[in-house]
Protein backbone atom coordinates (compact mmCIF):
# COMPACT_ATOMS: atom_id res chain seq x y z
CA UNK A 1 0.00 0.00 0.00
CA UNK A 2 1.30 3.17 -1.13
CA UNK A 3 1.85 6.47 1.22
CA UNK A 4 -0.80 8.06 0.10
CA UNK A 5 -3.57 5.25 0.22
CA UNK A 6 -2.90 4.82 3.98
CA UNK A 7 -3.17 8.37 4.44
CA UNK A 8 -6.62 8.43 2.50
CA UNK A 9 -7.97 5.09 4.99
CA UNK A 10 -6.78 6.55 8.24
CA UNK A 11 -7.70 10.00 7.13
CA UNK A 12 -11.59 8.30 6.30
CA UNK A 13 -11.52 5.92 9.45
CA UNK A 14 -10.76 9.16 11.53
CA UNK A 15 -13.82 11.22 9.78
CA UNK A 16 -16.04 8.25 10.22
CA UNK A 17 -15.49 7.67 13.79
CA UNK A 18 -16.04 11.78 14.14
CA UNK A 19 -19.38 11.72 12.78
CA UNK A 20 -20.55 8.81 14.61
CA UNK A 21 -19.67 9.84 18.48
CA UNK A 22 -20.09 13.44 17.73
CA UNK A 23 -23.48 13.70 15.71
CA UNK A 24 -25.42 11.94 18.24
CA UNK A 25 -24.46 14.32 20.91
CA UNK A 26 -24.75 17.14 18.88
CA UNK A 27 -28.47 15.88 18.32
CA UNK A 28 -28.90 15.17 21.66
CA UNK A 29 -28.45 18.60 23.39
CA UNK A 30 -30.46 20.29 20.89
CA UNK A 31 -33.69 18.17 21.48
CA UNK A 32 -33.15 18.39 25.26
CA UNK A 33 -36.99 19.56 26.45
CA UNK A 34 -37.02 22.23 29.09
CA UNK A 35 -38.72 21.29 32.34
CA UNK A 36 -41.88 23.31 33.49
CA UNK A 37 -42.24 23.39 37.02
CA UNK A 38 -45.52 22.41 37.71
CA UNK A 39 -48.65 25.21 38.53
CA UNK A 40 -49.80 25.54 42.07
CA UNK A 41 -53.53 25.48 41.06
CA UNK A 42 -54.82 25.70 44.87
CA UNK A 43 -57.34 28.23 46.35
CA UNK A 44 -56.01 29.29 49.79
CA UNK A 45 -57.92 30.83 52.69
CA UNK A 46 -56.03 34.20 53.40
CA UNK A 47 -58.44 36.24 55.75
CA UNK A 48 -61.26 35.77 57.77
CA UNK A 49 -63.85 38.53 59.77
CA UNK A 50 -66.49 36.32 60.75
CA UNK A 51 -67.97 39.61 62.12
CA UNK A 52 -68.31 41.30 59.19
CA UNK A 53 -69.08 38.52 57.54
CA UNK A 54 -66.13 38.19 55.04
CA UNK A 55 -63.85 36.18 53.38
CA UNK A 56 -60.96 36.60 51.42
CA UNK A 57 -59.68 33.93 48.73
CA UNK A 58 -56.35 33.73 47.18
CA UNK A 59 -55.66 32.03 43.85
CA UNK A 60 -52.51 30.79 44.05
CA UNK A 61 -51.79 30.50 40.07
CA UNK A 62 -52.68 33.77 39.42
CA UNK A 63 -51.53 35.31 42.83
CA UNK A 64 -55.07 37.29 42.69
CA UNK A 65 -57.45 37.59 45.81
CA UNK A 66 -60.81 38.08 45.94
CA UNK A 67 -63.43 39.01 48.82
CA UNK A 68 -67.01 37.19 49.27
CA UNK A 69 -69.59 37.83 51.78
CA UNK A 70 -70.86 35.25 53.85
CA UNK A 71 -74.51 35.29 55.22
CA UNK A 72 -76.62 33.20 57.01
CA UNK A 73 -77.85 31.51 54.23
CA UNK A 74 -74.62 30.48 53.01
CA UNK A 75 -73.70 27.17 53.33
CA UNK A 76 -70.45 26.01 54.88
CA UNK A 77 -68.62 23.06 55.45
CA UNK A 78 -65.53 22.63 57.18
CA UNK A 79 -63.67 19.19 56.84
CA UNK A 80 -66.83 17.86 54.98
CA UNK A 81 -68.89 18.72 58.02
CA UNK A 82 -70.96 21.44 58.55
CA UNK A 83 -69.48 24.49 59.79
CA UNK A 84 -69.97 28.38 60.55
CA UNK A 85 -67.33 31.48 59.20
CA UNK A 86 -65.67 30.81 62.68
CA UNK A 87 -64.75 27.68 61.75
CA UNK A 88 -62.72 29.00 58.97
CA UNK A 89 -58.93 29.58 59.38
CA UNK A 90 -56.65 31.50 57.49
CA UNK A 91 -54.51 29.36 55.39
CA UNK A 92 -56.96 26.56 54.56
CA UNK A 93 -58.01 25.02 51.02
CA UNK A 94 -61.24 25.96 49.29
CA UNK A 95 -62.28 22.72 48.55
CA UNK A 96 -65.52 24.52 46.20
CA UNK A 97 -67.64 27.54 46.05
CA UNK A 98 -70.65 28.00 44.42
CA UNK A 99 -71.52 32.08 43.73
CA UNK A 100 -74.68 33.37 44.56
CA UNK A 101 -73.82 36.71 42.36
CA UNK A 102 -70.60 38.68 41.91
CA UNK A 103 -70.05 38.93 45.72
CA UNK A 104 -71.74 36.67 47.74
CA UNK A 105 -71.03 32.87 48.42
CA UNK A 106 -74.29 30.80 48.00
CA UNK A 107 -71.69 27.91 49.39
CA UNK A 108 -67.95 26.86 50.56
CA UNK A 109 -66.59 24.07 51.63
CA UNK A 110 -63.08 24.17 52.93
CA UNK A 111 -60.46 21.52 54.58
CA UNK A 112 -57.09 21.26 55.30
CA UNK A 113 -54.30 22.68 52.87
CA UNK A 114 -52.84 20.07 50.56
CA UNK A 115 -49.05 20.65 50.28
CA UNK A 116 -47.54 23.24 47.53
CA UNK A 117 -46.46 21.05 44.50
CA UNK A 118 -42.61 20.71 44.03
CA UNK A 119 -41.05 23.33 42.47
CA UNK A 120 -44.10 25.38 42.41
CA UNK A 121 -42.47 28.19 44.59
CA UNK A 122 -44.91 28.06 46.80
CA UNK A 123 -46.07 27.22 49.94
CA UNK A 124 -48.51 26.61 52.13
CA UNK A 125 -49.66 29.21 55.06
CA UNK A 126 -50.57 26.85 58.00
CA UNK A 127 -54.20 27.78 59.38
CA UNK A 128 -54.39 29.14 62.62
CA UNK A 129 -54.20 27.01 65.07
CA UNK A 130 -52.19 24.83 63.80
CA UNK A 131 -48.43 23.99 64.39
CA UNK A 132 -45.54 25.66 61.50
CA UNK A 133 -43.54 23.37 60.34
CA UNK A 134 -39.58 24.15 60.80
Amino acid sequence: MTPSRLLLAVTTLAMALLFTFAVPTATAASTAKTVTPPLDTRKLIKSVDAAAGTIEIENMRTQTSRSYKVDSVTSIKVNNAPGKIADIKVGMQVRDTVDRDDQTLDSISVDKADPAPAGSGSSTRPATGEPKSR
